[in-house]
Order: C-alpha cells, then structure tokens, then sequence
C-alpha cells in the first residue's frame, strides 16, 4: 500500500534532492519521480510495471499519472512494447525555462557564438546511463543551415563522432573494455567497423581535440565534435557542428578548433574538469 504524503506536513528534507521543503503534493511528488526515473532509464523505455515497481507506486495510481505525462507531451507509449520514455516537448519546455537565466543562458550563448563562427549549426547533447546522446540546447545562427536535430532528440551510442568524442575522453582501460563490448554496425559504407581502426581513430581525436564522422551514420552528413567532462573527469556532454560534408571537410581544422575552445569554456561554466 503506498504511503500517503500530507501536503500541511511541517518542514522535512525532500527526496534524492535533499532540499527542505514545507509541504508536499503526494500527486506531483510522484509525477516528478516518473519523469526521474524515466530519464534515468533505458533508451528503449520502461514498462507500467516496472515504473511502478521500482517507485512503489499502485499500478492504477502511475497509469493515470502517465496518462497524464503523455497527454501533455512529456512523455511517449510505445503500444506495441508498451513501455513508456520521455518525449522530446519535456526537454523543449525545460530548454526554454533554463535560457532564461543563469549559467544555462551563458552556455547558450556559446552555443549562438559556435555557430556564427562556424557558420554551421551546433548541438550540445547529454550522455544518458546507456551511453545514447540526448540532444539538450542547440544553436542554428548560420544561414547556412542545412542539418538540423530537435531538442529531445536522442542519438544512439554508437553514433560515431559522439562515440569517438566520448571514448577519447576516457582511460585506456576503460576504453578496451567498451570496445570488448562494442558491436560495430555498418550505418554507411564509410563506418568504421573495425575495432584496430576505431582504436586508431580514438588515438587520433585525443591528439586533434575532437572527433569526426565523415558520412558514418548518415550519408553526406560530416559532423565534428569535443567531449565535456564533469568534475570527476567522466565525460557528460558532447558539442558538435555537423552539416554537409563538402561545406564542412574544407574547414575542418577551424570548425574543429572552435568546437574544443566553446567545449572548454562551457566546462569552465559548468565546473567540470577539462
């Protein structure tokens, strides 16, 4: 039987947040910790079940409240897998709260100064548990304006320059060990597939600063990238510039440059560690 939460509660320490907070509404409580416990799921999203087993949630209870969730464009329902994921409206309602103020503004704004000098659009993306890519803030400044990916957008682990940007980034233990569990797929006829050519590639986007996929998941489409670690080192975002690879082959050194000196000064904003 689920606890019931008063909402005239005197003041007690909230949740996984440890914030204070006076009152509590059991209904709300419960909402956030759906969309909590989805976005820290897999890609592929959870079941009715499983959501209300792991949240100790009557299954009545979290079907209305995701009934809800989808309703309002927050969230999507698989029918034929019946699972449950975040949409991409929460992370556009979340992208347009955030920009308004704040250290969030000011990485925007270094996403708007990339793609101006660029002159290509950019896309800042957080790495998920699964180690897929969710598309966060993005800037499309140039006229040029060819690629373009929606806030919410979630790129798969093994789209190749996020990848390489996140594996160069790691120690070389751990990167063997990913590669051990790493299932090459031929997006394109140019993806690598070999893990003797993906160790090189990652060795080689360690010395330049960033990674590139040349038509690797997408044909025509090259795409730039820099990883950016939190404080403990462990990359959590990736920035990149992707666009039409003719545009983009002739400047790759300079769009390159630019992506790892916004890289740094976003992990300067964000308190990571370069």
């Amino acid at each position: 039987m689920e606890r019931p939460l008063s909402t005239d509660q005197e003041p007690r320490t909230g949740g996984a947040t440890g914030r204070t907070v006076a009152t509590a509404v059991p209904a709300v409580v419960k909402t956030v910790a759906i969309v909590r416990h989805l976005n820290a799921g897999p890609s592929t999203g959870l079941s009715l079940t499983e959501i209300a087993r792991d949240l100790g949630i009557t299954k009545s209870h979290c079907h209305n409240l995701l009934k809800t969730l989808v309703a309002e464009g927050w969230a999507v329902f698989d029918a034929g897998r019946r699972r449950y994921a975040l949409a991409p409206g929460l992370l556009a309602d979340i992208s347009r709260l955030i920009s308004r103020g704040g250290r969030p503004l000011l990485i925007h704004e270094e996403l708007v100064r990339l793609s101006l000098a660029a002159r290509a659009p950019c896309v800042l993306t957080r790495i998920g548990v699964d180690n897929s890519f969710v598309a966060v803030d993005k800037a499309e400044e140039a006229a040029e304006l060819l690629v373009s990916v929606p806030i919410g957008h979630r790129f798969a682990a093994d789209a190749p320059a996020q990848m390489k940007a996140r594996l160069a980034a790691l120690d070389d233990a751990r990167v063997a060990l990913e590669l051990d569990a790493w299932t090459p797929v031929a997006h394109t006829p140019t993806s690598i597939i070999d893990r003797e050519e993906m160790e090189r590639e990652i060795a080689r986007t360690r010395r330049r600063g960033y990674a590139i996929s040349r038509s690797e998941f997408t044909p025509g489409v090259m795409s730039i990238a820099a990883s950016i670690c939190d404080r403990a080192g462990i990359p959590s975002h990736i920035l990149q510039c992707p666009g039409v690879q003719a545009d983009i082959e002739v400047r790759e050194d300079e769009i390159g440059n630019l992506i790892v000196a916004a890289s740094r000064r976003i992990v300067e904003l964000l308190g990571g560690r370069t």
